[in-house]
């Protein structure tokens, strides 16, 4: 990976950005350390409303927004993103107006019910 890195230097410049808050260099140490980062173990245990977000050609984790949903016990919604809404792939980039709207939206009906926050 170190080779491709520097053939590539914007493909190194994104790793050791990625890298950064980590405070490591070697890429296999950071996949390393991103994959000990998980809440599965948690999932039976968070209550507090949960917003999860479903884009449609999610190319990173596929089937995890559906699979965390499916995991937890409190009050869920899935929101579903489309290619058709333009609003498609990964953190949706080409649909943040359509994506913030719903967020928004969510948390205007929540904060909106004056339900005690929970943590």
């Amino acid at each position: 990976m170190n080779e491709a890195l520097e053939e590539a230097p914007a493909l190194g410049a994104m790793w050791r950005w990625r890298a950064k808050p980590y405070g490591i260099t070697s890429p296999f140490e950071l996949l390393t350390e991103v994959a000990a980062y998980t809440v599965a173990p948690l999932t039976d245990r968070i209550t507090t409303p949960l917003l999860i977000t479903d884009p449609e050609g999610e190319h990173f984790r596929p089937g995890a927004s559906r699979r965390l949903y499916d995991a937890l016990p409190g009050p869920k919604e899935l929101v579903g993103f489309s290619a058709a809404e333009g609003a498609h792939l990964h953190c949706e980039p080409m649909g943040r107006a359509l994506f913030e709207q719903r967020v928004f939206d969510w948390l205007d009906v929540r904060l909106a019910s004056g339900a005690p926050a929970r943590g």
